[in-house]
Formats: C-alpha cells, structure tokens, sequence
C-alpha cells in the first residue's frame, strides 16, 4: 500500500550552525562561552563543565563553540592565533590505562598540526620520526605508549597517530620505565610552547559509573597538563551519583567532582517558545492549536509545557507522533493523539492505567458498563499509583482526554464544558471508534472511516456522491458482520447542525433513496441499529431545514421517486410526528406544517396501488409502513388483504410481515421475539397469519432467524387465542 503521504521523522543530531540553527537562543550564550575559552589564560592546566540535563542541547551548544573557534580563526583574530582544539572521545576506549594512552596518543596527533605541519606529515608518510623534530609530539606518543605499552585496545583507538609512528615510538620508547618521568618531560614541553590548547569531551553522562569514575581519575591526575583547558559535557545528576562511592565521608556527594571541575555553567533553559516553535515545525501537518481555543490553552498548560523542557524531548514526541500519523491515517483526533504519545513517553503509569480501563473510560456519553463502586475504585487506584504531585499534573489532561468520564477525576459535573458531539466529531480518544483505533495502530474494524464521515458533512456533496458515500458505509461490516452504516449515520448526524440547506437536501434525498437497503441491513439491530440512525438523522435533517423548507424538499422527493418503501417509511413518520397516526409514548414534532401532509398521500398512494398492482410489494424487507400508510390513506381493506396474502405467500415473506408484530430482547447470549400484547388486528389478519405459521414452520430454506420469527409468531397466536377465550366468560358475567 502507498502511504498517503510522506512524512520526515526529526533529526536528533545537534546543531552545528549558530547563524542557520538555532532555534533555541543557544548562540550568544555559545558566543560567549566561546570568548571565555579564548581568553583563558591556563598555565596549570584548567577543568570546565557544561552541565544539562540528558537532551537539553549540551552537544549543540559545543558545536556552536566550534563554529566560533573556526569562524574567528578564518577572520585570523589575534587572541586565537595560538589555540588550537580537538575533541577525545571516551566511550570508544575502557579502563583508566586505555584512556590515559588514547587520550595522549590523540593529543600526540593533534601537536603535530602546529607550525611544521607539512614537514611533519611529510614524515609521518615517510614512517618515521626525528625524534628531536617536535620535542611536544614526541612526549606525548612517548606518554602513551609506556601507558599501555602492549599495543592494546588504546593503540587500535582509531583517532592516534598512525601505526607505523606508534610502532616506531614504541621501539625508542619501550625501555623507558618511568611514566611520572614521561609526563614530567611533556609537562615542561607544554609549559615552554606558546601553543593553548582546548579538549572538548562530550556526552560523558552516556558513559556506565565505572567509566565515569576511570574518566574523571584520569583528568584529575595524567591529564592535568598546562595551557590545555578541558571542556567537560555533562548531566550533573548522573555524574555525580557516579563519583558517589568516591565522595568524601561528610556526604557532599559532589564533593570528590569539586575538586576536578572548576568552574561550572548550565545550558540555558530553553525558551517555551523556542520549543513550542520547534514542536511546530516538526510537526508541520498538526492543525493550528489556536483553532482549538481554550481546549489548546488547558492543554498547553496541563501537559506540553511540563512535558517538553529540552530539544530532545520535541524530538521523542514529534518522532512519535510521526510514526502514529502514519499508521492510523489521522483516524484519531491529533491532539488527542498527542496527549497520548506525550503520556507514553512521559507519564507511563497513566499511560498504562488508560490502556487498562477501556470499559470503565468509553460510553460515547453514557454511563461506564461499570458499576459506580467499581469506577471510584478504578479512580482511587489510580491517584495512589501516581501520588499527589503527579495527580495534580496528570488528571486535568485525563479530564481534558475524556470529557464524558470527568466525574471520575474529580469534576463537580458529569460533563466537561465541551459538548459530547464535538468529541466525536474530532473522533477523540474517549469515543470507541477513536481509542481502539490508537491502541491497535489502526482504523477500528468496527468504526467508519473518519475521512467518510467528514466528505459526508463536507458542502456542496451531491445528492449521487451521497448516494455512493452510503454505499460504501453499506458495505462496511464490523467483525461480527454487521453492516456500518447506521454508525456512519450517528456520526453523520452530530454533524447536521454545521451543514447549509442545499447539503441537508441533497443529504435527505439520498437517505430517502438508499433507505431500502439501509432496512434490509438492519437485521436484528433494534432501536440501534441502521433503521432507527436512519430514522434519526431524517429527523435531524427536516428540523434543520425548518417546516416550509422540509415540506418543499419532501414534495419534490415524493414527486421524482419511486421507491416506495422509503415514500411509505417518511409518510408514516411524519404523520405519526403531527399526530396524524397516534403512536403512544411518541412526542409530536412539526416537521412539516400539518397542512402539508395530505399531498403527500397523494402523491404516495397511487404509487402503492401500482406497486401492489404489479406485485412488487413483497420485495420491500419489511411491510408495516407501506400497509400502515396505505391504510391511513383510506383503503384499510386492500392494505389488510395485501398483508394476508404475504402471510401466504411463502415463509420468507412471513417472517418479513413478522416485524411489525414481534417484539425483541436480547439477554447477551441469544435473541428471543414475542408478539405485542395487542396486534394491530385492523391491518393484520390474524387467521391468515396462523395458517402462514402451519404452512412454513419449518421451511427447508429460512433462515434461523426466520424459522426463530415464524415459532415466536405461531406460539404467540396461540397465547393471544388462549388469553381472548378466558376473557369472554369474564365479559358475558359482567
């Protein structure tokens, strides 16, 4: 599969450019600190830390130093003439004796770039050295090789003078014994050159504590040298607690580092700006945070600022939100999103605690399917997992996360100020659809595609595009294989009240074409299924158009379809809606003016006469509206025989004029039908539905669903008779 598009993870490599990358106000400071090596004057040798902690841009600000340093000596400023730096790289070396001899065998190669350069490249390339030609080279390499004096790990060190230099050094130097006389002979060397030299050694807190303390040692003793300043680069937390065990007995832990550092700065704290900035540009297809309003703000304030101190933490949560952009297709809302991969990175223990409460957390606005006991439970266990500070810092982004579920961290109300709607129309992690397609990293097999959903309610859609958009949502099907499309029209529907006029028609007229395949889908679905979304959204639809505008799009769609199933189903919602057909517990809505409705059964009824003419009704997957418009519209008997006929018929179509007789209840483990204490028996003929149930009880080809309806109908029959026959002798006493 081809991505949808290509996204860059961010680099966390340092800056190397003060004047082109510094995004983060690192570059005066680098200036200065620059200046201040320059100027250090360090006859006894000089140690300077760099303290930050991991990720706060400890290398970048080294780097700017070494862009200073180059771009002062290409401008031939006089203070740098005589300073020369190199970088000593310790984590490739182990061993107080291995970094000793690496560390001078570097600075061997490096006092060969002095003022004889090219006279002595000429003779290293020769393979040999005038051992009386730099007196500073030869100390040095002497140095290192009595250290180690095997040729070992430190001579295979990669940055040292060139093996045959070793190899000739070695065969001079080898009978030396001394090695206090050696750094003796370079200590005077150094002390009579006009050269100063600067050692930057980074990332010391990447190093293990047995490595810390061997590099430490071995500053505080050999490489205590004149006129070279040492520029350490570390995590003070780390170091020190590594120097712990060497500390002295009065519990100054940095006691023992005290003496070998002398003079200490920070890196400067990033600017919240500066970061935020960064984060931006990292994140380039984030939507703008300031069409978020408050929500950005509480955000802002509850989680990014704490969680995003240092470069490299804009780094691990821009990487991370790069890697599940591009899984999930921005099927979950990318703040929301954000929040989650900042609190898997940062906050593990709430983390983890969402990721384990899913039942207790999702409820699209209603209840938890926990008990309230259960959920306080849940609740209390996770602020003593976190403690109180921790509490303090993570709950308002739990709130924020789940607005629906905010009574459980602590909120007066039930629900936060953001409406449930507009959770779930930027598909949040506190709907369904949106937290199970985070934590498997990818769309929920049970969900519509958010992309559907938002070309759906997108404007000027027409009528045939929505046609196709329900199609597809038709042909979706959730693990269990039920259709989707009644949770395309929920999500759908949350949408209506942003549509204009000409979308909300065009969106009518499509579900009034498609609604016959919407009820066939509808299965055993119930008040939830797709029929009752479709019923729902329908509604929607005409209360946004108003009455007059309702009424003239129901005329035109009356007047240019045929389907007549969908004609049927709309008639008898709007007439049930006026009150035109009393339904009782149903509330009356005025969709339509009321004087309206009889010109659609106008136009409606002709229509059914020539459909049951041409005997096209049994297609519909359901009978109850079209017999129920029909008769309203003044011929009862050709309505009752019509569904008589059905009931006949064969057991399929049985079991379809069934739904307008059974009701349904589902205990978890099976569905279970009965027939309504009190059938219509002015539209439904009972003796023909009995005598359907003795023919087709039991067809080869019914489904079991069928079969189920067809038992459900006989049984209840039987009851119905068996209830009438002992009222009567009641009636004929009184």
């Amino acid at each position: 599969m081809t991505p949808s598009r290509s996204r860059q993870f961010a680099d966390d490599a340092p800056k190397s450019n003060p004047w082109q990358d510094d995004a983060l106000g690192f570059r005066d400071f680098s200036a200065r600190l620059a200046e201040a090596l320059v100027r250090q004057n360090a006859p006894n040798g000089y140690v300077f830390g760099l303290h930050g902690e991991w990720g706060s841009g400890k290398s970048t600000v080294l780097n700017f130093v070494r862009s200073h340093f180059h771009k002062w000596h290409e401008e031939s400023c006089s203070d740098i003439a005589t300073l020369e730096w190199f970088d000593f790289e310790p984590w490739i070396v182990s061993g107080h004796q291995d970094l000793a001899a690496a560390f001078f065998k570097v600075l061997s190669e490096k006092l060969g770039d002095g003022t004889d350069r090219r006279a002595t490249a000429r003779r290293l390339a020769k393979g040999a050295i005038d051992a009386g030609a730099d007196k500073l080279i030869d100390a040095a390499a002497k140095l290192g090789v009595v250290i180690d004096h095997t040729g070992g790990t430190a001579s295979k060190a990669g940055a040292a003078v060139t093996k045959l230099a070793v190899k000739k050094a070695a065969e001079r130097w080898l009978a030396e014994p001394s090695l206090q006389k050696s750094y003796d002979e370079l200590v005077i060397r150094l002390r009579a050159s006009e050269r100063r030299f600067v050692v930057f050694v980074d990332d010391i807190d990447r190093l293990t504590s047995s490595e810390i303390r061997s590099l430490m040692q071995m500053v505080k003793t050999v490489g205590r040298l004149p006129n070279v300043t040492y520029c350490l680069s570390y995590d003070r937390q780390i170091v020190w607690a590594a120097l712990g065990e060497l500390a002295p007995g009065d519990g100054k832990r940095s006691g023992y580092a005290e003496k070998i550092v002398q003079h200490e700065v920070e890196v400067p704290v990033p600017s919240r700006t500066g970061l935020m900035k960064m984060l931006e540009a990292a994140l380039p297809d984030l939507p703008s945070g300031q069409a978020m309003g408050i929500r950005w703000i509480e955000m802002l304030r509850a989680g990014i600022f704490r969680w995003i101190r240092h470069p490299r933490d804009v780094v691990r949560l821009s990487n991370a939100m790069h890697f599940a952009c591009a899984a999930l297709r921005d099927e979950v809302d990318a703040y929301d999103m954000l929040c989650m991969e900042a609190l898997r990175l940062f906050d593990r223990k709430a983390f983890d605690w969402v990721r384990d409460n899913s039942d207790l957390l999702l409820g699209e606005g209603l209840p938890s399917m926990r008990s309230e006991e259960e959920a306080a439970r849940a609740a209390d266990e996770l602020a003593r997992s976190l403690g109180e500070d921790a509490r303090a810092d993570i709950v308002p982004i739990l709130r924020l996360l789940f607005p629906n579920r905010a009574n459980l961290f602590g909120s007066r109300r039930g629900l936060s100020s953001e409406q449930w709607s507009q959770v779930v129309i930027r598909r949040g992690i506190a709907t369904k659809a949106g937290f199970r397609a985070y934590f498997s990293l990818s769309p929920s097999p049970n969900a519509v595609p958010k992309r559907l959903i938002e070309e759906g309610a997108a404007p000027s859609v027409a009528r045939e595009r929505q046609i196709e958009l329900i199609d597809i949502a038709l042909a979706l099907k959730d693990d269990q294989g039920t259709s989707l499309v009644g949770e395309y029209f929920q999500e759908l529907s949350y949408r209506v009240p942003a549509m204009g006029a000409p979308d909300l028609v065009a969106l009518l007229q499509a579900l009034t074409d498609r609604s016959v395949a919407v009820f066939a889908e509808d299965g055993e679905s119930g008040l939830l299924g797709p029929a009752s979304a479709h019923h729902v959204i329908t509604g929607l639809l005409l209360e946004r158009l108003g009455p007059e505008a309702a009424a003239d799009a129901l005329d035109a769609i009356f007047a240019g379809t045929e389907n007549v199933g969908a004609l049927a189903a709309l008639y008898v919602d709007m007439a049930r809606a006026l009150g035109a057909i009393v339904t009782d517990g149903l509330p009356q809505r005025d969709y339509i003016p009321a004087e309206r409705l009889p010109a659609l059964g106008q136009s409606l009824l002709p229509k059914i006469e020539r459909e049951a003419t041409a005997d096209r009704l049994s297609a519909l997957p359901y009978y109850y509206d079209v017999a129920r418009a029909w008769a309203h519209l003044g011929d009862l008997p050709a309505a009752r025989l019509w569904l008589a006929q059905e009931a006949r018929r064969d057991g399929h179509s049985l079991a379809k004029l069934s739904k307008g007789l059974l009701g349904r209840s589902n205990d978890g483990a099976r569905t279970q039908y009965g027939l309504y204490r009190d059938p219509e028996t002015d539209i439904y003929d009972v003796d023909a539905i009995e005598e359907g149930c003795r023919l087709y009880d039991g067809q080869a080809d019914l489904s079991e669903v069928e079969q189920a309806r067809i038992r459900a109908l006989k049984d209840g029959i039987v009851y119905m008779r068996v209830r009438q026959a002992r009222s009567r002798p009641n009636d004929e006493e009184h």
